[in-house]
């Protein structure tokens, strides 16, 4: 684990979680993809995890609540998502536990670049999933969610392909996140893995602050360069990965 004084350690945790609620404004996800690595690096997995859950709810309660319309999830994929997520939970969790601490980086690193190439390799096909395949798509994501934090790369590509649009994707990912956030705290209490970071309200003022920084950037492009802008943050996620590994 890197590590680091505490004044530099909480300017780069801010800044870092800034840019990744811009991030998760523009596109309804990439708050973990961003943050998760670095947090891992030099919070450890425990405190990573719980704090991106606590200053993650807050970025997601304000975008759904600064919606210039009323926010339009698709109701059936966030309830078949978020029920299939359940029984990964405590085996995420679990995980989160067991595994050492560079494990845990070596772990986060290749999902996060595993996200890369399936959105590359599943882009602008044409294919649409048949609603079955929320399944395997909600028990993966709900592992990932509680070990990692990264529960967005199964559900985007599950709900890639279901033929959302941009809002409604963006507002799904982020109902989803809200309707599973009481199973997954619940999962890392049951396993003594909710540990957060002492300097945790200042992180979640940063991350309203990105927020708003995001809803603004998404009310001037994300209409037109959504898909540019989704692979764009997926291979900056794998890039910060692979740097948060160099520098342990």
């Amino acid at each position: 684990m890197l590590h680091l004084d505490d004044t530099t350690l909480f300017v780069g945790l801010f800044a870092l979680i800034l840019f990744s609620a811009a991030v998760q404004s523009l596109s309804g996800f990439g708050y973990a993809l961003l943050s998760a690595p670095l947090l891992t690096a030099t919070l450890g997995g425990p405190q990573a995890v719980s704090t991106i859950m606590i200053t993650g709810t807050a970025c997601d309660i304000a975008i759904l609540a600064m919606r210039r319309s009323v926010p339009q999830p698709a109701m059936r994929e966030t309830y078949a998502l978020g029920l299939w997520s359940a029984p990964g939970m405590l085996a995420g969790a679990w995980l989160l536990t067991a595994l050492p601490a560079l494990g845990l980086q070596v772990f986060v690193a290749c999902v996060v670049i595993a996200a890369v190439v399936l959105r590359i390799l599943s882009r602008d096909n044409g294919t649409v999933l048949k609603p079955a395949w929320a399944v395997p798509a909600g028990l993966l994501s709900g592992a990932l969610s509680t070990s990692t934090s990264l529960a967005g790369p199964p559900s985007v590509y599950y709900l890639v392909h279901r033929g959302l649009s941009p809002h409604t994707m963006r507002d799904t990912l982020v109902t989803l996140s809200l309707v599973r956030l009481p199973l997954s705290v619940t999962a890392l209490l049951v396993t003594g893995a909710w540990e957060v970071y002492p300097l945790w309200a200042p992180l979640v003022g940063a991350a309203l602050l990105g927020q708003v920084a995001g809803t603004q950037a998404f009310h001037r492009f994300g209409h037109a360069r959504y898909e540019h802008i989704v692979l764009g943050l997926l291979t900056t996620s794998a890039v910060v990965s692979l740097a948060a590994l160099g520098i342990t």
